[in-house]
Parts: C-alpha cells; sequence; structure tokens
C-alpha cells in the first residue's frame, strides 16, 4: 500500500492533520501535529507498518520539523492503530542524538497498552476463552486469535514508558488550552482534548462522521462499555464544538446533530440485537443474525463479536434480557 499524496494539511491554525494508512478497511488514521513556540506536539501515531514510518518522515519534510524539536507524544486511546508509532517516533529522536519525547495517555489506557505489549501465552488463552464462551465454534476462535496475535509485531518498538493524563487537566499546546475529558466507551480510558477559545475538539475515535465508532466489551473491558458511551455522549452535547477532529474520516461541524445520531443508531442496534435473541442466543448466534458475518474479515469479526456482547450486555443491564451461563453466554427476552 503506498503512502497517500498530500498527507500534511492545515486543518486549523497550527494544526497540521497527518494521514497514516490502515490495512484495514478504514485504510486511513487521522494523527494531528500542533506547533508549539517550543516544537511540536503530536496526537497520535498510526501503526507501524512500513508506510508509516514514511508518512512520518514525509510530514516532517513538509513542516521542516528537524529532530529534537518533538516535544511530546498524545495519545487518545490505546489502540494500536492510535499508538503503534510511538516507540518508533521515540527511536527516531534517540538515534540522532537526542532525548525521546515522553508519550502520555490516559491511566486507564495505559493498563492496557501494557498488556498488549507483554502479550504471551496468557492473553492467547484469554482471547480463546472468550471467544468460546461467546459460542464461537472452536476452528473460528483458533483463527481469529492467531489473527490477533499478528498485530503485536506493528507496535514494536513499544514507547519507553507512559506518562499520565487525568481527566480535568489542562494541556497546553501553543495558544490551544485543551480541557482533558474521559470519554469510555471506545475504549475504557480514551480521551478528547476541548479548546473552549477555538470550540475546536481533538475527539479521537469517540465520535466519526461517516462510520459508528466500535464499542467493544473485551475480557479485560469494564461493565457495560455501551452504556458508559450512551453516557459520555450526553456528557459532551453541552460543549459548543464548530469544528471535531477525528481519528478516522473528515472534520465533524455539526456536532450535536452528530452526537443525536450515535445515539439513534445504538437504539436501532440493540433493538435489532434483541429481536436477534430467539428464543435463547450465544453472543455468536446474535452476531452472525445481525452482522453479513461470512464476508467479513477476521478483523471484522472479532469486533462484530466483541461489539454484540456489549449490546446484550447493555439489554441485560437495561433488565430487558437475562443471561445464563455454562460454558458459553446465553441470552434471553426477560419477559420470556
Amino acid at each position: 500500500m503506498p503512502p497517500p499524496m498530500k498527507p500534511v494539511k492545515e486543518i486549523a491554525p497550527s494544526i497540521y492533520q497527518v494521514l497514516l494508512p490502515l490495512p484495514f478497511a478504514l485504510r486511513i488514521v487521522n494523527c494531528y501535529l500542533i506547533r508549539d513556540t517550543e516544537g511540536w506536539t503530536i496526537i497520535d501515531t498510526g501503526l507501524h507498518i512500513p508506510e508509516g514510518p514514511q508518512t512520518w518522515l514525509q510530514a516532517f519534510s513538509d513542516l521542516n520539523i528537524q529532530p529534537g524539536t518533538l516535544q511530546r507524544i498524545i495519545l487518545t486511546h490505546y489502540h494500536p492503530d492510535h499508538y503503534g508509532l510511538s516507540g518508533w517516533l521515540q527511536s527516531w529522536h534517540t538515534e540522532q542524538g537526542f532525548p525521546p519525547p515522553p508519550v502520555f495517555i490516559s491511566a486507564i489506557d495505559g493498563e492496557q497498552a501494557h498488556i498488549i505489549i507483554q502479550s504471551d501465552g496468557r492473553q492467547v488463552s484469554v482471547l480463546m476463552d472468550f471467544f468460546r464462551r461467546c459460542g464461537m465454534p472452536e476452528e473460528l476462535a483458533r483463527l481469529l486469535t492467531e489473527d490477533i496475535q499478528k498485530l503485536h509485531r506493528l507496535l514494536q518498538p513499544p514507547p519507553n514508558r507512559f506518562h499520565i493524563l487525568s481527566p480535568g487537566e489542562t494541556l497546553v499546546v501553543g495558544d490551544y488550552r485543551f480541557h482533558i475529558i474521559h470519554t469510555p466507551g471506545h475504549s475504557d480510558g480514551h480521551l478528547v482534548f476541548w479548546d473552549e477559545a477555538s470550540r475546536i475538539l481533538l475527539c479521537g475515535d469517540h465520535v466519526l462522521q461517516h462510520i459508528t465508532p466500535n464499542i467493544s466489551q473485551w475480557p479485560t473491558t469494564a461493565a457495560n462499555p455501551l452504556g458508559r458511551y450512551i453516557a459520555s455522549l450526553k456528557q459532551l452535547e453541552s460543549l459548543p464544538v464548530q469544528k471535531a477532529l477525528p481519528g478516522h474520516g473528515p472534520v465533524i461541524t455539526d456536532w450535536q446533530g452528530r452526537l443525536q445520531e450515535l445515539q439513534h443508531h445504538h437504539e436501532e442496534r440493540l433493538a435489532h440485537m434483541y429481536d436477534a435473541v430467539q428464543p435463547s442466543a450465544s453472543v455468536y448466534d446474535v452476531a452472525t443474525r445481525v452482522f453479513d458475518f461470512p464476508s467479513l474479515s477476521y478483523h471484522e469479526m472479532r469486533f462484530a463479536i466483541a461489539e454484540t456482547r456489549a449490546h446484550l450486555e447493555h439489554l441485560v443491564h437495561l433488565g430487558e434480557l437475562a443471561l445464563s451461563e455454562n460454558g458459553v453466554w446465553r441470552y434471553e427476552k426477560s419477559s420470556q
């Protein structure tokens, strides 16, 4: 996959969007460079495929960014396409005689990133058990687990350490004073960054324009991620956002409208999941009824499974479904 043409553009005063290629259906992750009086801040980094470093080096050349001028790397969340090149960016500095820029992330997602970085045989067994309990056939569970393990090499080298960002703090970058807001759902520790003066929001993967952010429940995910996601959307409705800069896709200009669309989407998806529980069903049963499963890649299948579980668990939380388990999670309508 060749790097995208003209990967850098100024999207707001002193904020440049950098388009990093991905080997997934999304194709592109949006990363950002913000000019400061002393250098530059990076927001998210992309995945460590060969085209990733090439794209960053081209961006640095276009903007005349010299080694040693990267002040820090900020991660909205721990997912591989957002933090996978943070270690490489540090190495790029150290190889040329400069100290590595610190990498900042929320405490919750820092812990999740360490789990991935230290992935070993225990993680394989945890994932296999998760897929089995979802009711997935054994061979497919094995194939999806192996596919996840392949991502590990795309995160090398890992960052030397994580520094912690806390919700409620202010992150000052150049003329911007970003208020840090915790927005769980897409990941447990997802953060967004709101500058009231410019009405600009760096929203990571919490809100996207043309696709719905994946809300998944994995073995290490806190309870009811979809419920927490919907609550965080309602929390953000009061922000007078003029321009939201997302992790994928175009800039969002109708902020309240997009938040309402996402809430409506999940209302519809919950209804579809509920209808698919006939008369009782596993996560795998419901996923194969709601999604066009045979057409999905392994990467898409595992997200479909984890998204289905998040929706079913939210329906349990609402009292509309009941959950039982005998080696496999099974759901049935509470009225039955």
